[in-house]
């Protein structure tokens, strides 16, 4: 033994006892756990990538990975030529696909990849399409970011994926459900992705009002429209959060395929989809907002089907009504302001201070000639709907009324809560 350890020093011992065992398990939490990784090397060369991926890859695990991605990256040629090379003998690894397109879809490699292998990656057939779906389309994505793409080539792809049998659900779900949200959907469907995709490309030409959408992308936006193509939603989505620019280029045409699913009486779930869509960023453009006039107030009767964007619509309706649009009454907000929840009532408060607030040096001028009317003729006046966070937010208003403090306060916080003004020192005071 002594001559052992004399000529192999390095033998030892392990100082947890795992060598008195014939079987000993640790997991990545012990302070004994050992890494046993191995990573195995792409090769470089495209001759010698040809053979590497004709090997099965093996199962990815946390002990066992290789630079293919990596190789994508530095040696985007070479990766290409492989895959090339392997295409036509008619083989698609579609792992080593994925891969692939995940690396050239980053942002510093978008705009070259997309010149060298745009034609090999529209000849992959519809069937390892169909799984590379996602990846597919977060390239494209990509590519429309990073350069200007217009051509036959880039819509042929687009429409390729889009053609294709793809399931309407994302697999997103949150508590072991789907999460049943349009626009997280959306952004993460591959129909959606490629729809931003063209957006993109559209809005590289800086299209001018009333220019009228290109013909190739009109087509493809009507197919999208069809809402007998369940798939097809997540695409709708992506056009009702742009629907401010498709209505300003091409009215006509939006009034024709677009607003149509606005209504909720033709269909509440499209509408649904339509009004998150839009509530993702909405901006008050007057000729729309007169344009879906019915459907915009009528959308406060389903406040709660909008999840979190309901708290997006009591505020645009509640800027909407401050602005005093043509074509529209006090009694038609009034009507819309009365069917809102107490929390639509809420946001809507909220909004109303941040808007008084945002007056600035003009702040008395807007109480006068635009907070007030509001507040007189549009604001449900029932104390039973009074909260005391609605109570906060109309002494806010008063606050930033400036020298029509007075005036506000009686209207807006003594009149109407009368039972929580005394819990209002601390903002009087302010």
């Amino acid at each position: 033994m002594d001559a052992l350890t004399s000529i192999y020093p390095q033998w030892r011992l392990a100082a947890d006892e795992r060598d008195e065992f014939s079987h000993w398990m640790s997991s990545s939490g012990d302070p004994d756990f050992r890494a046993e990784e191995t990573v195995e090397r792409a090769p470089r060369k495209a001759t010698e990538l040809v053979t590497w991926l004709r090997k099965p890859p093996p199962a990815r695990s946390a002990f066992h990975e290789d630079t293919w991605r990596e190789t994508c990256r530095k040696h985007l040629l070479n990766s290409l030529c492989a895959l090339r090379a392997l295409a036509l003998d008619g083989e698609w690894p579609e792992q080593r696909w994925r891969e692939a397109l995940q690396a050239w879809g980053e942002k510093p490699l978008a705009k070259r990849s997309w010149r060298y292998a745009a034609l090999v990656v529209a000849e992959i057939p519809a069937s390892s399409m169909e799984t590379l779906a996602h990846q597919l389309a977060w390239w494209l994505k990509s590519v429309s970011e990073a350069t200007d793409c217009r051509g036959e080539l880039f819509l042929q792809i687009c429409r390729s994926v889009l053609s294709l049998n793809l399931d309407a659900g994302t697999g997103i779900q949150q508590n072991g459900r789907p999460i049943d949200q349009p626009v997280t959907e959306a952004i993460n469907h591959p129909v959606g992705i490629v729809t931003q995709a063209l957006l993109n490309l559209w809005f590289k030409s800086e299209p001018n009002d009333n220019a009228g959408l290109p013909a190739d992308l009109k087509s493809i936006f009507t197919d999208l429209c069809d809402v007998h193509t369940n798939r097809y939603r997540h695409g709708r989505v992506i056009l009702y959060a742009h629907l401010i620019s498709l209505f300003r280029v091409d009215r006509s045409w939006t009034e024709g395929h677009v607003l149509p699913g606005f209504d909720w009486q033709k269909d509440a779930l499209e509408a649904r989809s339509a009004w998150e869509g839009f509530l993702w960023s909405p901006r008050l453009y007057m000729p729309l907002l007169a344009a879906f006039k019915q459907s915009l107030l009528t959308t406060a009767r389903h406040y709660a089907e909008l999840g979190e964007h309901g708290r997006q619509y009591a505020a645009f309706i509640t800027y909407a009504a401050l602005e005093l649009l043509d074509g529209f009454e006090p009694s038609d907000f009034q009507a819309a302001f009365s069917e809102l929840p107490n929390a639509g009532l809420q946001e809507a408060a909220q909004a109303f201070s941040q808007a008084m607030a945002g007056a600035g040096d003009q702040r008395e001028h807007y109480w006068r000639n635009r907070a007030f009317p509001f507040w007189l003729t549009v604001w449900p006046k029932s104390r039973n709907l009074i909260s005391p966070a609605i109570a906060e937010q109309l002494a806010e208003v008063a606050i930033a009324a400036g020298a029509e403090f007075p005036h506000a306060l009686v209207h807006c916080v003594i009149e109407m809560a009368p039972g929580e003004f005394a819990e209002m020192d601390r903002h009087i005071s302010i």
